[in-house]
């Protein structure tokens, strides 16, 4: 080997030492950076040279600086990052909804209470002024209490839609970068031939930024740059380019924002394909969370104001007059339902609420296509009715569709229908008067002194409010109605002047039942009959002889087969009106006991009745009356399970993120092991390479002394 040699492999090892020096100064330099992969050098052999004593070591040659990356744990670090990011956030604004409502002060619970605790306090003075000046004041705080509940929730959803705004602008700033990065790695690859490792690792950093906002998936090309898709395959980035995420309103809703897809001049609505990250995290609760809570709190408000309005238009005022609604009518006012922006036809729809009982806190989209409607539910995508006219009741559901105005409809117009969303917010106090409170009932019967039985007389269940007579109840009983007993056994009834009122039964859909003409008798050989005459049956009778009974479940007894009395039994007693006599009272009274011929009973309008609590007493029942949800929960119940549907919500997101915080770090761990930069180890790294350096420094000296002595001796 020549000097020329000694020399040439001296350098080579030396630049070689001096590229592992640099590269373990750039990992030490860099050993705090986010997402930076530790460099390594790649040294090999230099060709051989062939001599005739066999191939000799021409030095050492650098092929490449590697980076030390895992492609398949970086790509699980953004998948943990990305359903991290979504759980946390949505825990976070979870969170708030279960602090109000759970609150015991800013809660709805304890404001229910109050209000239900001055109805029992007009029950121990029904006259009192002051209490019932309570009750009103109670009824405002509840009505503020719903509002506040309900403003708090759009101030939520106001929240929610800037906090997406800020993230869809993070994703389009990311996307850009990772185009523009793509691009710098390609001209690299061209430049170099090797791998341009701060690039990469520049990149890598942008997309696990990107994958906290919205859950991607990459594929590389051949060329180095990478592919970027979001939601249901959308491609947000391809090579040098980029495209970009926005938000537009509802086509039903302005007020809702929708995540869209921009390509070109087209867009796509990709709310639904919104399933991690950030973004998917905030969609998750806006539509899942907040929005099942506000359409409960409304279902809640519905139910009250339904319930409670029934009912207290079943008593009487300290004016002597029926009581009106308590609360705003809001199960007509409040229901939503939104034309699509889109429509070509300019028909519009109104939904009012029939049954709070079949109530749902879903949505509904209404869609018409060859004469027909259909109606599909949100929550679970079900076709729910298909009809052809208007007005449509929906039984299952607790609603009626009808049309409101316009003069066409096309083929291919939506609707939506919110049955529930709006009505907290309208939760309001109807009556301003405290003389307005009906706390009595409108109906009393009057024993006479005279009764020598032991019949009791009480006031039933007022059935409907809304049946003319019931109405007009204050003039139908005045004058009054008499109960006579014309022996143990019948009852007629009298109106003011002593005549029996005409009676009819009615059957069970509460039409009138015919009676039965007489059959005359056939006749025989020598003008003898051959068949008896049948007497006329009346309305209701099976024979002549008997009686018509049914109160196998509360029914009326039948009529008597002449004349206009009622069959009494003392056994059973008797509810009259429900369905008798074809007197549609919207009230009933019953009877009970063994009674005596001549025993007198007088039913008449509870006029001037300041000390009559039993209609406050029936409003107070409503606090435990199960009058909720198909009949299975009360007001407080149907709130708890609200408050415990959020709660349960809010531990399982909770218990979700520590779970995921915990994968997520595992995974950081695992690619930080292959990836991070070992500070003792680069130190060790150093400090071999620094002592190559010296010898191969060495022998380049060596070689050049040999250089020198060649050179002398050639002097010489």
């Amino acid at each position: 080997m020549g000097t020329s040699d000694v020399l040439s492999v001296g350098i080579s090892g030396a630049l070689a030492a001096q590229r592992g020096m640099s590269t373990s100064s750039h990992n030490i330099a860099n050993a705090n950076t986010e997402g930076f992969s530790r460099q390594r050098v790649d040294v090999g052999t230099r060709p051989a040279q062939v001599t005739g004593v066999g191939a000799l070591g021409t030095g050492v040659q650098i092929n490449q600086i590697s980076r030390i990356h895992n492609d398949f744990i970086a790509s699980d670090m953004r998948t943990n990052a990305s359903i991290t990011s979504g759980v946390q956030i949505n825990y976070d604004y979870t969170s708030q909804i279960d602090n109000m409502l759970a609150d015991p002060k800013a809660g709805l619970a304890p404001t229910l209470q109050s209000f239900f605790s001055s109805i029992n306090n007009i029950s121990n003075d029904p006259s009192s002024q002051s209490a019932r000046q309570v009750l009103l004041g109670e009824a405002n705080a509840l009505g503020e209490r719903f509002s506040y509940l309900d403003t708090r929730f759009e101030s939520l959803r106001k929240g929610t839609n800037e906090t997406l705004k800020t993230h869809i602008t993070d994703v389009n700033n990311i996307a850009a970068s990772i185009a523009d990065v793509n691009w710098k790695i390609v001209l690299a690859k061209e430049v170099s031939q090797g791998e341009p490792n701060d690039l990469l690792d520049q990149r890598e950093r942008l997309l696990h930024r990107l994958a906290e906002r919205v859950e991607v998936r990459t594929t590389e090309q051949e060329d180095g740059s990478l592919n970027v898709f979001i939601g249901n395959g959308q491609t947000l980035v391809i090579g040098k380019n980029h495209s970009q995420m926005g938000l537009k309103a509802n086509e039903h809703d302005p007020s809702q924002l929708e995540v869209v897809y921009k390509h070109l001049n087209t867009e796509a609505v990709i709310t639904q394909f919104m399933k991690g990250g950030s973004i998917g995290g905030l969609v998750d609760f806006r539509d899942k969370i907040l929005g099942g809570a506000q359409n409960e709190l409304g279902r809640i408000a519905i139910g009250i104001t339904k319930t409670f309005n029934n009912q207290h238009r079943k008593g009487m005022t300290l004016e002597n007059n029926l009581g009106g609604n308590f609360f705003n009518n809001i199960d007509k006012t409040t229901p939503l339902t939104l034309a699509r922006e889109t429509n070509q036809g300019d028909y519009s729809f109104k939904t009012t609420i029939t049954n709070v009982d079949n109530l749902t806190i879903s949505e509904y989209k209404l869609n018409y296509h060859s004469g027909k409607y259909t109606l599909i539910r949100e929550s679970d995508n079900k076709v729910i009715d298909t009809f052809d006219k208007l007005p449509r009741h929906i039984n299952s559901e607790g609603f009626t569709v009808s049309f409101d105005k316009g003069t066409k409809i096309v083929d291919g117009d939506s609707f939506f229908i919110r049955p529930t969303r709006a009505a907290a917010r309208e939760f309001s106090v109807e009556i301003k008067n405290t003389n307005d409170i009906a706390a009595a009932s409108p109906i009393r019967v009057r024993t006479s002194v005279h009764n020598l039985g032991n019949v009791k007389p009480s006031i039933g269940e007022v059935t409907d409010v809304d049946t003319p007579s019931f109405t007009t109840l204050k003039e139908a009983l005045s004058p009054s109605i008499t109960i006579r007993f014309v022996d143990e056994n019948h009852i007629e009834l009298l109106d003011d002047k002593g005549k029996v009122v005409k009676t009819q039964q009615l059957d069970e859909q509460g039409k009138a039942i015919p009676a039965t003409p007489a059959i005359p008798a056939e006749p025989g050989e020598n003008g003898i009959p051959a068949t008896p005459a049948t007497p006329a049956i009346p309305a209701n009778r099976k024979s002549a002889d008997s009686v018509e009974e049914d109160d196998s479940k509360g029914k009326d007894i039948g009529v008597e087969k002449l004349g206009n009395k009622i069959f009494y039994d003392p056994a059973k007693g008797i509810n009259l009106f429900s369905k008798q006599g074809g007197m549609e009272t919207g009230y009933s009274v019953k009877l009970s006991g063994e009674a005596k011929a001549g025993d007198v009973f007088v039913i008449e309008y509870n006029k001037d009745a300041v000390g009559d609590n039993k209609n406050i007493l029936e409003l107070g029942k409503l606090q435990s009356k199960r009058t909720l949800d198909k009949g299975t929960s009360n007001y407080s119940e149907i709130y708890s399970q609200l408050v415990s549907r959020v709660g349960s919500k809010t531990n399982e997101l909770s218990v979700n993120s520590e779970a995921q915080n915990i994968l997520y770090e595992q995974s950081k761990a695992a690619n930080q092991a292959i990836s991070g930069v070992n500070l003792d180890e680069e130190a060790a790294d150093l400090l071999r390479h620094q002592k190559a350096y010296e010898a191969n420094a060495k022998v380049i000296a060596a070689a050049n002394e040999m250089f020198d002595t060649l050179v002398n001796s050639l002097r010489r």
